[in-house]
């Protein structure tokens, strides 16, 4: 995926006019013409970071970080996690919490937090207000977060046995629950409590711990968050800005005409954006994650393992690459896991075993679907009942990355007689399409975590799949699998990691032949950078942290302490 809505997703977006006074003239500027580079804070001085990591025609004005729609700043500059598992560095970082300890039994995990961490209104940041998150989280489950499900699955009681102290309590044990609840956006109970509805606000004037807080400017062709005057730590940078751009064509322009400081996609990028200016332009793009083809497994034929195995071999991976990602990714193996982020974890018989699934084979396509009952008569197949096969795939229109890959893919499948139109839509239309299960086809890519227990949990467990209509932002394809939940259990129930790693291979031969998605590529973390005005991004030779700010990725906190003006 390549740019995101809320956390398309876990992606999104919003809108509003200005949020603060700054002088009539500064604010006719900033309303008039096109929102960019040139706008009001860069008149008054301010180093502004011009990002890329939303898409829109227009953004609508939601800074609910609960919400799957929110706009991008309010999961990754004004509210913050506990703590931020660092993908580059294999480790957790201490951030509103400064460390965690489990007890013996590891039933309890007590935090400790910072003790100099302001809300931006000036208000002191307790750990009442880490118990209230919780709490609201459990009175109103249809809550977004990665906290998501967690009072139902594992979680007993959140205390605050002091204003610096959260100790979490669990039903059982759960050790991912680490990550789960480290990686949970932390808010205000003091402006939060007199929400009446937290489902549906959209909290236009957030209250955060966050670098960026301050929504100086809101218009539909984009926003720009200031810096929290009480943020606990030094940011050199003034804000961020935010320009609504249509999809990929857009955004390549506006990097190409030197526009975005960090983000964006640029096809080629070793031609049309780092040989223009090789002293500045830059890019880094590992893979922690695959793309995969998610069918929605509550609807025939994709609830048949026969059918979702026989299209495994019908798409030409190869050319995906190629084609869609200029050849700079890899294809994916059957474990579904990211070659690079678990190749410690990855059984190499069960890649071995599962190596036709993820082959392209359009013979061996069509014979598995002859064999698994779905007849061919003239150029289409049909259903067992003699139902015409016809379906659709969404994407958003603007994803050219993720648009390439499903044309090809539909050609594929026409190949062996599976009839698949191509539906467009905007970011957020597609999140909510697919996050509520309706759709037939579409895209995704798998669930990061510091282990592989989160791509599976995500693909296949009843703890992350929701009903039709309910929003899921994992497991949208809705697969669930005993024998896997069970294993998820396991692993979840021990802190041995040699046994986690045991049991993972029993989960990757699982999902190798139950075929809950379709494995298909690396997805490229896409990280774009120029150092013209702003310097401090981590890159190849200093990878103190992941350059992508796609996605739900907090990380993007450790990169904001990094940035600095271009001397």
């Amino acid at each position: 995926m390549t740019v995101s809505s809320s956390s398309i997703s876990r992606a999104s977006f919003d809108r509003r006019a200005l949020l603060k006074a700054v002088g009539a003239a500064g604010a006719a500027t900033a309303l008039s013409g096109t929102f960019g580079i040139s706008s009001i804070s860069a008149q008054n001085g301010k180093v502004i970071c011009n990002m890329v990591c939303e898409s829109g025609a227009s953004f609508v004005k939601n800074f609910n970080p609960f919400t799957p729609n929110a706009r991008w700043a309010a999961t990754h500059c004004i509210y913050e996690p506990l703590m931020i598992y660092n993908y580059t560095q294999g480790k957790l970082e201490p951030w509103l919490a400064t460390e965690y300890s489990w007890s013996a039994d590891l039933k309890t995990l007590t935090m400790p937090l910072r003790t100099d961490v302001k809300w931006s209104d000036g208000q002191p940041f307790t750990a009442k207000d880490v118990v209230f998150t919780f709490e609201l989280m459990k009175k109103f489950p249809a809550l977004v977060g990665s906290a998501s499900g967690a009072w139902d699955d594992f979680l007993a009681d959140v205390k605050a046995p002091d204003d610096k102290t959260v100790v979490f309590t669990f039903s059982r044990v759960y050790t991912p629950a680490l990550y789960l609840l480290t990686n949970q956006v932390i808010v205000d109970q003091h402006s939060w409590a007199s929400v009446p509805d937290p489902v549906k606000s959209t909290n236009e004037s957030p209250v955060g711990t966050g670098p960026f807080t301050d929504i100086a400017i809101f218009q539909p062709q984009g926003y720009e968050a200031h810096k929290n005057p009480n943020y606990w730590a030094p940011i050199a940078i003034d804000g961020l800005r935010f320009k609504a751009y249509t999809g990929n064509d857009q955004i390549a322009a506006a990097v190409t005409s030197g526009q975005i400081d960090w983000g964006g996609l640029i096809a080629n990028p070793d031609q049309t954006f780092v040989a223009k200016d090789p002293a500045h332009n830059h890019y880094w793009w590992p893979s922690t994650s695959n793309v995969c083809l998610f069918m929605n497994t509550t609807k025939k034929p994709f609830d048949d393992v026969k059918f979702r195995k026989a299209i495994g071999p019908a798409l030409n991976r190869d050319q995906m690459v190629k084609t869609a990602l200029w050849g700079k990714s890899t294809t994916a193996n059957a474990t579904g896991l990211s070659d690079s982020a678990f190749k410690d974890w990855i059984d190499p018989a069960v890649v071995a075993a599962g190596k036709g699934w993820v082959t392209f084979d359009a013979a061996k396509a069509n014979q598995l679907l002859d064999a698994a009952g779905y007849p061919r008569k003239g150029q289409w197949r049909s259903l067992p009942d003699g139902t015409a096969m016809k379906f659709s795939a969404i994407v958003p229109g603007g994803y050219t990355d993720w648009v390439a890959v499903l044309q090809i893919a539909i050609t594929n499948l026409k190949e062996v007689g599976i009839q698949v139109e191509l539906k467009t839509t905007s970011p957020d239309a597609w999140a909510t399409s697919v996050y509520t299960g309706d759709f037939d086809i579409s895209l995704g890519s798998g669930v990061r975590g510091a282990t592989p227990f989160d791509f599976y949990r995500g693909t296949m467990s009843a703890t992350t799949s929701k009903p039709i209509g309910q929003t899921a932002t994992e497991n949208y394809h809705r697969y669930v699998n005993a024998d896997a939940d069970k294993l998820l259990l396991d692993f979840a129930a021990t802190g041995d990691a040699a046994k986690q790693k045991e049991i993972a291979k029993e989960l990757e031969k699982i999902f190798a032949d139950v075929g809950p998605v379709v494995p298909l590529y690396a997805q490229p973390d896409w990280g774009l950078y120029t150092t013209k005005r702003i310097t401090g991004f981590p890159n190849q030779q200093d990878p103190y942290a992941p350059l992508t700010n796609l996605g739900n990725w907090p990380t993007v906190l450790i990169i904001f302490r990094h940035l600095q003006a271009a001397t």
